[in-house]
Parts: C-alpha cells; structure tokens; sequence
C-alpha cells in the first residue's frame, strides 16, 4: 500500500499478522473491541469521540496485504516470462518432471509437472480423471489470452480418496 488513510503502525501490525499465515477472519477475531473495552479506551484518553485504531482497519486493507505477500512468494522474477522460466527450473532442481512447450512465435505454451510424492500413486492407477478450470490468469506470452489449468486426479489407494497428481497450464484449448 503506496498511500494508506492508516496509520503505519496499524499498516505494520497487518503486516505482522499477514506473515504469521493470519487470515481475514483470524484478524478481524484479534481486532475484536466489546462495547465495554471500545468505551475504556474512550475513557482513558478522556475522548468520547475517539476511535481506536483497530476499528479502522477493514477487509480490504488486510486482503491488500495478504496479496502483496503473495505476489511477493508467487513471483521469482519482475516479468511474468521471467518468473515462470525459474519456477520450471527451481521444480525440476526440486526433482519434478518437468515439461514445456513455450512458442513465443505462435504465443502458444504447455507447462506440465508432477512431483516425486505424486509419480507412483499416478503410476498405480488403472483409470484417471482431468478436470479443467478456465481463465485460472492470463498468459505470461500474451496478457490478453487466458490460461486453462488441467488436474489429473486419481483415487489414492492408501486414503480412498480423489489426488491431484499431475497438473498442466495452457493458453491454447
């Protein structure tokens, strides 16, 4: 937040809160002011019109700072082109499968990978689904295009429940 109407320690406590993995509603539980409290502050400061700073703060302060956060984490790189490129070497590094298809030419790319956990139990699968979810962001080639982000799901035999094992992004249907 470049200019904030909040005072920048209640800015800096958001920000403490944020980093500790707090959401929403875990920080509004903490802002929480009973009518008793709100009129002892009231009566400390000697001000009846006084209005704790906590009761400033609202959702869209806090969402602000939740994703900042997550841009900071989500994001290896100033460009997209960029950041995608050190994610895809940094889950190879970390042992994925990794492949990708990138033609900047055509403004066309595949991504898919799967990690180490998720190879044998795809591996002992006798049938799979794919579910597709449309316009997951837009491209890192071309920002006026949509991604598609494709799931395949198995059942995991040690838990009888459905687990996402593979994962593939796309700009192209």
């Amino acid at each position: 937040i470049i200019a904030s109407r909040l005072p920048e320690e209640a800015r800096k406590w958001i920000i403490e809160r944020v980093d500790k993995n707090m959401d929403w509603e875990a920080i509004q539980n903490a802002l929480h002011l009973t009518r008793k409290e709100r009129d002892y502050i009231c009566f400390l400061d000697n001000n009846p019109n006084l209005l704790p700073v906590s009761e400033l703060i609202h959702y869209k302060d806090v969402q602000n700072l939740i994703q900042i956060k997550l841009a900071r984490l989500s994001k290896k790189a100033a460009l997209d082109k960029d950041s995608v490129r050190l994610w895809l070497k940094y889950l190879d590094d970390e042992g994925y499968d990794v492949l990708s298809n990138i033609d900047e030419d055509n403004n066309r790319f595949t991504i898919t990978w799967i990690s180490k956990w998720q190879k044998p139990i795809l591996q002992r699968q006798d049938m799979v689904c794919v579910d597709s979810t449309h316009k997951t962001c837009k491209s890192f080639i071309r920002s006026s295009d949509s991604c598609y982000l494709f799931t395949i799901v198995c059942k995991n035999l040690d838990t009888n429940k459905g687990c996402p094992v593979g994962f593939m992004i796309t700009n192209s249907e």
